[in-house]
């Protein structure tokens, strides 16, 4: 099992800083014996390397690993939040980290993508996902009935 905490950074409205006592939250993983990784959780490549480490150990039958992705949470915790706990150069601060917007530059830099070709794909996963919502929006409530299908023990 890969257990993944994606850490943006606050509980509900309180920084999480406040309100552990360790630096990491991957640090807790030794409490349970096993190894805890903390990485950019903005970075896919840094994430990418903590999870084929702990895909290894999984595959190979040696237990479980914690990965913790430091990352933020650009839109309030719930609709209307007035985010007083934060600052709006915080918040354009992290912006400026935007994992797809960082893989493209390095993508571009590299010469692994041209830019039309990215912004075709970009324009393929909105139209995606606004199919999606659609549906999702024109589709029935489901069954109350069915809620405990496919839910084991």
């Amino acid at each position: 099992m890969i257990f993944v905490c994606e850490n943006n950074g606050y509980g509900i409205t309180l920084p999480v800083k406040q309100s552990t006592s360790v630096e990491n939250i991957s640090d807790r993983s030794a409490a349970y014996g096993i190894p805890g990784y903390t990485v950019d959780g903005n970075d896919v490549f840094a994430i990418e390397e903590a999870m084929q480490k702990a895909l290894k150990r999984a595959r190979a039958g040696e237990g479980p690993t914690l990965i913790e992705c430091k990352t933020y949470r650009w839109a309030g915790h719930w609709t209307g939040d007035p985010q007083i706990y934060r600052t709006k150069q915080d918040v354009e601060a992290w912006k400026k980290k935007c994992p797809i917007k960082r893989l493209r530059q390095h993508m571009l830099g590299k010469g692994i993508a041209a830019e039309k070709e990215l912004d075709a794909i970009e324009q393929e996963a909105g139209r995606l996902v606004e199919m999606a919502a659609a549906f999702a929006a024109e589709s029935p409530e489901p069954d109350p009935g069915t809620v405990m299908e496919d839910v084991c023990c």
